[in-house]
């Protein structure tokens, strides 16, 4: 594989590749998303031996917990460099993509592909550690062998065992990879069914080994299930789950999943219509991968009709949850290929076509990148410098985390912040590692048990505030109810430390550890940090709202003595004085 990138004196190869490359690297401290987090949490929770669904519940599908488990085995903890090892895999993929693409789709075709991806990842989150990224690239893999079948009209043992793989990584990855799949699965169909008899017959061991191919790792798969009596958890969590629970709140298979064959078309047109009519500033990149996806199409119309239309389909269920924005890089990914499909197509037909048809490719292509390029700038290369433990850092509870626990304690963040398991190196005390409601609706039992039984040292509970519109101490009653019985708010009169929960029994040694005062301040003082100005009363630091309070009080703006930020943390919180 890396003999072929040796031996190609063509310097585009090695330019391309190292470019993309370091643009990604640039992208690996980048804005961090729960989705992610899940990813690594639950990646560290398989290395300590909580396996998928029993010890970490989740209701996606298992691939990328395991893969990401291979860099957390040999000790990787931190966000940076599992993202490092997620830079390394995209290489990788790429390196392969080259050996294994370059021959049958021509070298530039990939190029371009690998240069886009690393363009664009402000735009797709390509450079983040999601399901989506292995489902984009399995799904385009899987594609990718489709028509190298529909040429060669045959199918080697090694075209079969990458069918396989694809197959597993993207339905693993992504459950709702089964339609794309099934649209690939049509066009193999399809030109099987064109051949000779003879040579369907010929070939018909060959298509029955290629079942039992794709088949092996998701034998393997159950078979672990099996032995470890996991079975029913990965069927009710990563599927049934979904139907029953999740598609209440957002969506998903919901009662039917056949349902998808009639909403995915509609909602693809409409984005094509939509995409079309209104290009602005705010789509044009959007607006363009349409463009290219429909060039795409019609060349592959034009060499067959009913491949153009499965194609057609294929490409709308690859956006099955998305045409733009976050979980749409199945979409994007494959997108990719077709301007890649595309601007190499009519390269290689450059004295043949119109001059305006030219001047419009050229446009086109020269538009994608620019659109691409100016939505990396912004971003490239931010937190590169920071330390470890600032690219998804909580700049409200991570420092209560570090001071009040200890590293690998249980704790348990209920809201969407899971990095800060990662960022402080501590480990969730429920399987269920962050409250959603369609978690609580099914396994708040096994909450309240975790709860009683792990008895974690620190609670995040944001019962004030909303997850997707629902109120947490309102979805969540029993839970919170359990809080308040054996747990203590830090603070009621501060808007971070009232969702800080504490064991009652440590509250009084916490808050001498938290709070211990300033001897050298007493009650009656007016103290300023620069940005806010408090009051000193029972020994407790009151912020003065307004300085039209300050003035209705009395007090007196001479008065004031100027403190450091380290100085007033020193004092507890108490109620904001008002009118």
């Amino acid at each position: 594989m890396l003999e072929k990138l040796a031996n190609n004196k063509n310097l585009k190869v090695y330019f391309v590749f190292i470019m993309s490359f370091l643009l990604l690297l640039l992208y690996h401290r980048n804005t961090s998303f729960m989705d992610e987090a899940d990813n690594l949490v639950a990646a560290i929770s398989i290395v300590n031996g909580g396996d998928i669904y029993k010890g970490f519940f989740s209701q996606h599908t298992p691939f990328v917990y395991y893969y990401m488990s291979i860099f957390s085995l040999f000790g990787v903890r931190d966000y940076e460099t599992f993202r490092l090892c997620m830079s390394f895999t995209l290489l990788l993929t790429w390196i392969f993509m080259f050996y294994r693409y370059s021959e049958y789709f021509n070298k530039t075709v990939v190029l371009i592909f690998i240069a886009l991806y690393a363009l664009t990842v402000n735009i797709t989150w390509g450079y983040m550690i999601l399901s989506d990224v292995f489902q984009g690239y399995a799904v385009l893999i899987l594609l990718l062998e489709a028509l190298i079948f529909q040429t060669t009209k045959s199918l080697t043992t090694k075209s079969m065992i990458i069918v396989s793989l694809a197959i597993f990584i993207a339905s693993m990855s992504a459950f709702v990879s089964v339609y794309p799949i099934f649209m690939i699965a049509l066009l193999f169909f399809r030109n099987i069914v064109v051949l000779p008899f003879n040579k369907i017959r010929v070939e018909f061991k060959n298509y029955l080994k290629l079942i039992l191919v794709i088949a092996i790792p998701f034998v393997i798969l159950v078979t672990w299930y099996l032995i470890t009596g996991n079975l029913k958890n990965f069927f009710e969590q990563s599927y049934q789950f979904n139907r029953l629970y999740y598609s209440k709140y957002l969506g998903g298979f919901g009662s039917s999943a056949i349902d998808i064959f009639k909403s995915v078309p509609f909602n693809w047109t409409s984005h094509i219509k939509n995409s079309l009519l209104s290009i602005n500033q705010d789509n044009i990149f959007n607006a363009l991968l349409v463009i290219f996806n429909l060039l795409y199409l019609y060349i592959q119309f034009n060499r067959n009709k009913l491949s153009g239309i499965i194609l057609f389909f294929f490409l709308g269920f690859c956006g099955i949850r998305g045409y733009v924005d976050f979980h749409s890089l199945n979409y994007y990914i494959v997108s990719f290929f077709s301007v890649a499909f595309v601007a190499d197509h009519y390269y290689k037909k450059i004295n043949e076509i119109s001059e305006l048809k030219s001047i419009i490719i050229k446009v086109l292509v020269f538009l994608v990148f620019l659109v691409s390029f100016n939505s990396y700038i912004p971003n490239a290369g931010m937190n590169l410098t920071k330390g470890k433990g600032m690219l998804a850092q909580n700049i409200y509870y991570d420092s209560y985390i570090q001071k009040l626990t200890n590293k690998d304690d249980l704790i348990w963040i209920t809201n969407l912040t899971t990095q800060s398991y990662i960022n402080n190196h501590r480990r969730p005390a429920v399987r269920v590692a962050t409250l959603v409601p369609w978690f609580y609706d099914a396994y708040k039992t096994e909450m309240l048990e975790d709860l009683k039984r792990n008895k974690p040292k620190l609670i995040i509970f944001e019962k004030d505030n909303e997850v997707w519109g629902h109120v947490y101490s309102q979805f969540a009653p029993e839970i919170f109810e359990y809080i308040n019985e054996n747990y203590i708010a830090l603070n009621e009169n501060d808007s971070t430390e009232k969702n800080i929960y504490v064991e009652k029994e440590n509250y009084n040694e916490i808050s001498a550890q938290l709070w211990p005062g300033v001897s050298q301040l007493n009650d009656g003082d007016l103290v300023s940090n620069q940005s806010r100005i408090f009051l000193i009363e029972d020994g407790l630091k009151r912020h003065i709202s307004s300085p039209d309070v300050f003035n209705s009080k009395g007090y007196n703006w001479n008065a004031i003595k100027e403190i450091d930020d380290d100085t007033i943390s020193k004092i507890k919180t108490g109620p904001e004085i008002t009118n």
